[in-house]
């Protein structure tokens, strides 16, 4: 695969370095959120960017959601941000100690007695999917990785990267906590080369496994790394838009859709507030799917937001509706 593109994009956002301080605060918090939102999502939390962002920033508890799922999403966070302080610092190649530590902060205060320990038994990639390496096994592949990224030097460091969480997740060497050490390792590597860290869009985690279990069992890697060279592109775009226009926004800029009561989670309303608003006309859909659920556009999402705010500065709905849609 050709990385010019992403190696010129990443030149241009050298030559924007330093950024301001409030800046890289906006942006360091993005990407936490981004990442671990994204990561929950991948790896079957529920918990929605709203909730994600309430455990992370406000201290705050979720309803309905576990203490593991609390703690995950912390752990995931406090790995990527060890990482990010690490990547400043280091001053030697990276080893599979590294990968070690990484897992202990991963399963911190879920499985400690085996944190940064290898696996004993034999597991499977994913619910019933296909047997990963014997446990025998697993120390002598974690000293051979460990030998590769101590020794590579010579390839692309998307490419590095790729292959280094690639290379991890064939081993599957922890009982718990595997794809959240191997993202942040991919991701650790890319800070410590300069790029920022890979950042996946919440719709494709299908494509995410899918392409996973293509390269670790029938050695065809083009989906995957087409998918790699996606997330890293798309981390650098928003960190040269972030440079451009001196602020950040949302990771996720491409429109997604939503039935009500995904819409409802996201937003933090109720069903019935969003039905109503509906009915005047103050939200639009985006039509329905083959079962007759109405959809709405996640670029509805803002929109809700801005309305929160108007009718908590007491303004009417009528009001309101000739703020939001000036032209009609």
């Amino acid at each position: 695969m050709d990385y010019s593109e992403l190696s010129a994009k990443k030149s241009r956002l050298d030559g924007m370095r330093p950024f301001p301080d409030d800046v890289e605060a906006e942006l360091k918090k993005e990407i936490v959120l981004e990442l671990t939102c994204t990561g929950n999502c991948f790896d079957g939390v529920s918990l929605n960017r709203r909730e994600t962002a309430s455990i992370l920033f406000d201290d705050e508890p979720v309803p309905g959601h576990s203490l593991t799922e609390h703690i995950r999403t912390l752990n995931v966070a406090k790995a990527f941000e060890k990482a990010a302080e690490k990547a400043k610092r280091l001053n030697r190649p990276l080893d599979d100690n590294d990968v070690r530590n990484i897992h202990r902060i991963i399963v911190r205060g879920l499985d400690d007695d085996n944190a940064g320990m290898y696996r004993g038994a034999s597991l499977t990639f994913g619910p019933g999917g296909p047997l990963m390496p014997d446990p025998v096994r697993v120390q002598r592949m974690m000293d051979d990785l460990g030998m590769w990224l101590y020794t590579v030097r010579t390839l692309h460091p998307v490419m590095m990267a790729a292959e280094a969480h690639l290379r991890l997740m064939s081993i599957w060497p922890f009982a718990e906590g595997n794809v959240r050490t191997a993202r942040t390792l991919m991701n650790l590597i890319l800070l410590t080369e300069g790029y920022p860290p890979a950042l996946f869009s919440r719709r494709e985690k299908k494509e995410y496994w899918s392409s996973l279990e293509k390269a670790v069992f029938k050695n065809d890697r083009e989906d995957y790394d087409r998918l790699i060279y996606r997330a890293v592109n798309r981390s650098l775009e928003f960190y040269l838009k972030a440079g451009r226009e001196k602020h950040t926004g949302d990771v996720e800029a491409e429109p997604y859709f939503l039935r009500i009561g995904q819409l409802a989670k996201e937003t933090g309303e109720r069903v019935s507030t969003l039905r109503y608003w509906t009915g005047l006309n103050l939200l639009e859909t985006a039509g329905k799917t083959s079962a007759d659920y109405t959809l709405y556009s996640s670029e509805v999402i803002p929109k809700i937001r801005r309305l929160k705010e108007l009718k908590e500065q007491r303004y009417t709905l009528d009001e309101i509706r000739k703020i939001l849609y000036p032209d009609e």
